[in-house]
């Protein structure tokens, strides 16, 4: 069997393998990837498994979110650590000004809020950011179970552009043949709290 077969082999397992979202128990923490660091060009790369992906530093961000969503990644092919589906306390507020239940199904708001949900892709900066966020993870999936209150997140860092995504074995760049989903809304953390989610919708 040629190595040309078995490159072919483990860039289609690798695409699958991303395509595929695979999630912990929520009694499982994520650890953090093998290598998360800026090059000598001011990229982030990150090791993922048998891929090095490479991101470009965009603008910085720091956001408070209302989480309606949040899950660990699994595979060590998988680029981030962490999935969130958010809303920008900002976007949300007026929502809530208007129609307070704006969370529950049947609410008139609930249709405003789901324009304004997004998708962040994260990658913690460090061990710190790492447990900070599988607390909240925790929490998020904790309160759900319960129907407890929502719950918010205040997260600092640098909003990132996905460059390349390179099988190592092949030296070949997948990142076109990735899904079109796992190509953007990527966030490097650096910084991540829980907070009164109630206590940020009113702005205090």
């Amino acid at each position: 069997m040629g190595k040309p077969f078995i490159y072919v082999v483990v860039i289609l397992a690798a695409v699958a393998i991303i395509a595929d979202r695979w999630h912990r128990s929520d009694k499982e923490d994520v650890t953090i990837k093998e290598a998360v660091t800026i090059t000598e060009g001011n990229e982030l790369y990150v090791a993922a498994g048998d891929f090095d992906v490479y991101f470009k530093l965009l603008e910085p961000f720091s956001e408070t979110y209302m989480l309606f969503g949040a899950d660990r990644t699994t595979p060590k092919a998988a680029f981030n650590e962490f999935w969130l589906s958010v809303i920008n306390m900002e976007d949300v507020r007026p929502i809530y000004a208007e129609h307070p239940d704006f969370y529950m199904c049947a609410s008139p708001g609930a249709a405003k809020a789901k324009k304004a949900v997004q998708t962040m892709n994260i990658i913690a900066a460090d061990s710190d950011v790492l447990q900070a966020l599988n607390e909240a993870v925790s929490e998020f999936n904790n309160r759900i179970g319960k129907r407890g209150d929502r719950l918010a997140v205040m997260l600092e860092g640098v909003k990132l552009q996905l460059t390349a995504a390179i099988v190592r074995d092949a030296d070949q760049d997948m990142l076109n043949r990735l899904p079109i989903q796992s190509r953007s809304n990527y966030f490097l953390v650096e910084f991540a709290e829980i907070v009164d989610a109630q206590a940020a919708l009113e702005g205090s």
